[in-house]
């Protein structure tokens, strides 16, 4: 029989709590040193344009400015991205959306340095623009950039869907547009940077200090051990807050002027600045025997990746492994292309190119079940995912393979619930929608490191290069900790996301951090512990597998009178010159993808749910309402279950947002609603109730079992709600977010 676990698995507070309730948590934004100077960035004004001729002078005479920077004056590359180095720190031969980033002004207040800003001048020679990827992709549009205005296109192919789709009782073939969206973090991106005695010290929030470290050094055009990045409190991230913020502008000027430098964008530079979700265009067709068996998908994705690459191919990518859903389709074919357009940059956002796709495959399903006349929980659990299944990638998925579970257990729930008695002009209805989600890394290698110190106190010290976004991570990797070392959660320091002194454990991203930087942790602390029993055996007298630890003492198993604690242990080794330090490695087994048929193992594991959504729907005005969500997910073992629960409500919220609510409006490139006055996210009286059901399929090679819920928790969502929509109304959205306004043309057209 397995030993219970002591921590991990305990719904215990999380460790970074108390300082942020008591604010002594620090953001970037609240950091200061004497004579700091405050940056502001002139940016586009207009979409596509070349650049002839940028006159500062009157900005470098005007009181108060310290230096004035443009693309003349970055001593290293000018160019940067995480796939593809193509987006300038500051632009040098064309501007290619509103917003990119043209000169910087370095002032001694906040105040002065915007007003020099507007005291540049810049000569624009006026490009067309484009701002859709279908108009970007007609031959004769003007090129983005040189090398064309296709980013990237993939395929995947698996059996012969055109001869399955010719054989198939039914055919439906369907056309979805996902919208583009904001990651509305509440901390805007900040940076503060210190350059003294040669080297440079960065302040930011980030969800990869390694990579922005080795970017960030290669811009101001120092070695790597030159530049120090150092985690502040994140607050908030939802898949951005990676590469082109404001560190790189801080360390930059900080280099050229000798001063410490500050910079905050405010909420509506942080609309325009960072960058959002890819909105698709999905084209779906699906053939299916009149048994309900899916036979084919043919899927093409269009996906507007907007001025830059960012993280585009990584989207897409997943985007293409997904887009079959978590069905056994033994005939499928996907053609992906992510094309440039000059709206704003698209980005990692909390999904990576999933939440479109669910959508539509989701959508699907329900549009089958009704034409077959089946419950839409029976076609799901007759084509889902089990041990032994292949994936569209031909992946043999042979354990923690939950999906089952998750939809009998949401079901259950809402058979038992039923649904509320229509009156007036309300209607009710529940929706179900489900998903799988790779775990990591698209095929990719995608290692993490810690490593774990034990101190003369008879505590622990662990570092780990990846910051806690706001999902928890530093407290599940604390009880990882304690539960190997059988300690206190108390006993666990951390120093997490400092490129001096932490291992690079990879990015906070992709729900990779329980899982595979967990790993590494558990291995790191199954090393230490190793390391340390084996001094105090030869301390002891005893056989090193005799001993237990337990509380800060080693003691033979029979003899626990004669037990040693680790503060002597750690004092004999530091005097025998050995460290008492624990390393782990953990990077999970994956296999790339072909490039010509997309088959492989991308991932060493997924994340499988189930939600089921409750509206009402009002026929006269097409307000809808959720009433109630129940969420199911399979995540391997809960590591602290009242975090995975708010996890899953964090990502209901979103998923809600997503579904009814959220989009960032365009007209000519320009953003039409650049702030949270005018750009609307769920509030507490938009939320619903929420019924969190956990499934534990252990995963075996993750820490105790576990996978991830991050991103998994938002994917169902509102593909749920847009099928409880048409459940209840009659009707069926194909483009997202329905408002009010787009339900009701709906309606009238149909009523």
């Amino acid at each position: 029989m397995a030993k219970p676990f002591q921590t991990f698995g305990q719904s215990i507070l999380r460790v970074d709590a108390p300082d942020k309730l008591a604010g002594r948590a620090l953001y970037a934004g609240d950091l200061f040193f004497p004579g700091m100077v405050h940056l502001k960035i002139l940016r586009s004004d207009r979409p596509h344009a070349r650049i002839l001729r940028i006159d500062t002078e009157k900005a470098e005479t005007h009181p108060g400015v310290v230096a004035v920077f443009t693309h003349k004056d970055i001593p290293g590359t000018n160019r940067v991205g995480p796939r593809n180095k193509d987006q300038p720190v500051l632009c040098d031969d064309k501007v290619r959306y509103i917003g990119d980033p043209v000169a910087m002004v370095a002032a001694e207040t906040e105040k002065v340095a915007e007003e020099a800003t507007s005291l540049i001048r810049v000569d624009y020679e006026d490009l067309p623009g484009i701002f859709s990827p279908e108009e970007a992709l007609i031959p004769e549009a003007i090129k983005i950039h040189e090398s064309g205005n296709v980013l990237l296109e993939r395929v995947l192919l698996r059996g012969d869907p055109d001869q399955a789709i010719k054989e198939a009782d039914v055919v439906i073939t369907n056309t979805y547009r996902t919208q583009m969206v904001e990651h509305g973090y509440l901390e805007p991106e900040a940076g503060v940077a210190k350059y003294e005695d040669g080297k440079i010290t960065v302040w930011m929030p980030s969800k990869h200090a390694h990579f922005d470290h080795k970017e960030m050094a290669g811009v101001v055009g120092l070695p790597p051990e030159k530049v120090r990045v150092i985690l502040t409190t994140i607050g908030g991230s939802f898949g951005d807050k990676q590469c082109l913020a404001p560190g790189y502008y801080v360390a930059l000027a900080s280099l050229k002027t000798g001063r410490p430098c500050k910079m905050v964008y405010d909420r509506e530079e942080s609309f325009i600045a960072s960058t959002k979700r890819h909105p698709f265009l999905i084209h779906y067709t699906t053939g299916a025997t009149r048994d309900g068996r899916i036979l084919a998908a043919k899927v093409e994705i269009i996906a507007d990746t907007g001025a830059y690459s960012s993280y585009g191919p990584s989207i897409l990518v997943r985007g293409l492994v997904h887009a079959a859903g978590p069905y056994e389709i033994p005939n499928v074919y996907v053609r992906a292309r992510a094309v440039y357009t000059n709206n704003p940059v698209a980005g990692a956002m909390r999904g990576f190119g999933v939440p479109q796709v669910v959508v539509a495959h989701e959508s699907q399903m329900d549009i089958l079940a009704e034409i077959l006349k089946m419950n839409p929980f029976e076609i799901r659990l007759k084509n889902g995912m089990k041990p032994g299944s292949l994936t569209a990638t031909g992946q043999s998925l042979n354990v923690s393979v939950g999906y089952k579970e998750t939809i009998e257990r949401v079901k259950e729930e809402i058979t038992r619930r039923g649904v509320p008695i229509s009156f007036g002009s309300k209607r009710y209805g529940w929706g179900i929608a489900t998903m799988f989600y790779g775990i990591g890394l698209t095929g990719l290698p995608n290692p993490g490191f810690s490593r774990i110190e034990a101190n003369e106190s008879g505590d622990f010290t662990l570092y780990m290069g990846c910051g806690d976004v706001g999902q928890g991570s530093a407290t599940v990797m604390t009880q990882i900790v304690a539960e190997v070392m059988n300690s206190e959660v108390e006993q666990i320091k951390w120093v997490i996301g400092d490129t001096d002194l932490c291992p690079d454990s990879g990015t906070s991203t992709a729900s990779r951090v329980t899982y595979i930087v967990g790993r590494s942790v558990q291995m790191a602390a199954e090393n230490l512990r190793s390391l340390l029993q084996e001094t105090a055996a030869s301390m002891i007298g005893a056989p090193k597998e005799d001993l237990v630890l337990d509380h800060g003492f080693f003691y033979p198993q029979e003899a626990p009178h004669q037990k040693i604690s680790i503060v002597e242990v750690v004092k004999k080794m530091k005097k025998e010159g050995v460290s008492p330090v624990g390393e782990g490695t953990f990077s999970p087994e994956t296999t790339s993808l072909d490039m010509k048929t997309g088959q492989g193992n991308p991932y060493a594991t997924y994340a499988f749910a189930t939600q089921g959504a409750l509206v009402s729907v009002d026929m006269d005005s097409g307000e809808v309402e959720v009433l109630d969500i129940v969420a199911c997910h399979d995540v391997g073992k809960a590591g602290n279950p009242i975090n995975v629960e708010g996890q899953i409500e964090g990502g209901v919220s979103m998923g809600l947002g997503y579904g009814l609510m959220e989009e960032v409006i365009l007209k000519d490139g320009v953003i039409q609603n650049p702030r949270f006055s005018e750009y609307f996210i769920p509030t507490a009286l938009d939320f619903p109730e929420v019924t969190s059901l956990l499934v534990e399929t252990e995963e075996p090679t993750g820490p105790f079992g576990a996978k991830g819920v991050g991103e998994p928790a938002l994917l169902p969502t509102a593909p749920a709600i847009l099928n409880a929509i048409a459940t209840a109304a009659g009707v069926r959205a194909k483009e997202i977010p329905v408002t009010s306004e787009s339900l009701w043309k709906l309606l009238k057209e149909k009523y």
